[in-house]
């Protein structure tokens, strides 16, 4: 699922509430690390060895100061003890990011280390190291007191690790209806049918990201086997931008304005003629091409009215053709 479909769940979950009951938001947190904002030059630094990392982040550090609170992070991601041991001794800052880095990168050395000398963790390590299938990593990091939500069950579930999943429900760790969805929207029916088969709940999110992630045989079970659905499938499959999977879903499932407007968001003109030719209607079409001047012509001269949230939309997108 890519980051414009997260924000249309997003989106969607203010408007819709309904669609996810009680369960809690956080399975719709970015599958990115939160550590995410690193450098290509300072991972190969690091990466190689310790004069040519020490050389490069003294005079990076220099005058690049908001380098310094991803530098263990970065460091933790390649492995590297000896150089993550120096750059402690030098006075760079971790925290929790740089747990979750070595966790997800499968360091259980790092991890141990930094923990034995006082760095946080929370529960991203344990989500990180479930969603990069290393079991091993999360039963230490479990073992030994780290938190987790069901964001981790989610996490192992999208990615398609069911032995970590089956170990993570073994031992405790809490799962909802988001876990079904994210199974669904990983494409991975083995594990969809093995947590309704073990009990967990799911919901509209199961086949809305199974449309959303162009898995068209999960949705039809998931939907035989007594899922509901509703309006969300057509706009999801209109988010995902793929031209043949909106007439199939439209088959199954009713739409509304909203397949339109997502169609817009997105960028896919062709999926937007189809819904309009084939009688969906969005008044707020122009409002939301904000991604290509293409789509907003086309909306215009097929009589889409637009008002000053067009201009306002355009800008906040950095849009300055449109």
């Amino acid at each position: 699922m890519n980051r414009m479909y997260k924000t249309y769940c997003k989106i969607e979950l203010k408007k819709n509430p309904r669609m996810v009951e009680d369960d809690p938001q956080e399975d719709l947190e970015d599958d990115n690390s939160r550590s995410a904002e690193i450098t290509d030059t300072l991972y190969s630094a690091t990466f190689c060895n310790l004069p040519r990392a020490e050389y490069w982040l003294r005079e990076t550090s220099s005058h690049e100061t908001h380098y310094r609170d991803h530098v263990c992070t970065v460091i933790a991601k390649t492995g590297n003890i000896v150089v993550l041991k120096w750059a402690r001794q030098k006075g760079f800052p971790w925290n929790g990011w740089t747990c979750e880095s070595a966790a997800q990168n499968g360091h259980l050395d790092i991890l141990k280390w930094a923990r034995a000398n006082g760095c946080p963790w929370d529960h991203w390590t344990c989500k990180n190291a479930a969603r990069f299938g290393h079991l091993e990593v999360l039963k230490w990091a479990h073992e030994n007191g780290c938190p987790w939500k069901a964001s981790t069950c989610g996490a192992a579930a999208r990615n398609g690790h069911l032995e970590v999943l089956k170990w993570a429900r073994a031992n405790g760790c809490p799962w909802h209806a988001l876990t079904c969805a994210r199974a669904a929207e990983g494409g991975h029916l083995e594990i969809l049918q093995w947590l309704r088969e073990n009990g967990c709940q799911w919901n509209a999110w199961t086949c809305a990201r199974a449309s959303g992630g162009s898995h068209l045989e999960i949705l039809k079970w998931a939907h035989a086997n007594g899922c509901r659905w509703d309006v969300s499938v057509c706009w999801c499959a209109a988010a995902d931008g793929k031209p043949g999977n909106s007439p199939m879903v439209h088959e199954m499932v009713p739409w509304n304005a909203s397949t339109c407007e997502k169609a817009a968001l997105g960028g896919h003109l062709e999926i937007l003629k189809w819904a309009r030719a084939n009688g969906c209607h969005g008044s707020s079409t122009c409002g939301c091409a904000q991604n290509g001047i293409g789509v907003l012509k086309w909306a215009r001269a097929n009589g889409c009215p637009w008002h000053v949230l067009t201009c306002a939309r355009a800008a906040e997108g950095g849009h300055l053709e449109v």
